[in-house]
């Protein structure tokens, strides 16, 4: 690549990144549709906060703790009214409800597997750190 190639794609790129905030003028309908992957107690600490926030629909819960995942159901139910199916997979669960937000509270060494998953379907991720514990991950 020469400097004039590397100049103009530059710039090209700077016009497209300086229309993003026009875009977030456009009102949204609707609620964002989020699951959250590990339901524990710190996951729900974050999904409470989520829902405080009122601009989700919580379509998803996954765990692979059957008790958690119940409790976790019916605390959604109770808090806001969302019906959210329950899942012990979260690669079905985002082939299913296809979330726009994901929220990773699984344990530590189970952050990137379930992050890189919930990106690749397209979702935006909040995910605790550590978010991986090697390079590769």
């Amino acid at each position: 690549m020469d400097r004039r190639k590397f100049l103009k794609t530059s710039a090209a790129a700077g016009a497209a990144f300086s229309a993003l905030p026009l875009l977030s003028a456009i009102p949204r309908t609707g609620k964002y549709k989020l699951a959250i992957i590990g339901s524990g107690w710190w996951g729900m600490n974050i999904l409470r906060e989520a829902m405080a926030y009122g601009e989700c629909k919580v379509v998803g819960v996954c765990d692979v703790d059957r008790r958690h995942l119940d409790s976790a159901i019916k605390e959604v139910e109770t808090l806001n009214g969302d019906r959210p199916k329950g899942f012990n997979d979260f690669r079905e669960m985002l082939q299913k409800t296809k979330p726009e937000i994901v929220i990773v509270g699984t344990p530590d060494h189970w952050h990137a597997l379930a992050a890189i998953a919930a990106i690749e379907s397209g979702a935006h991720v909040y995910v605790e750190k550590p978010i991986a514990h090697t390079i590769d991950e």
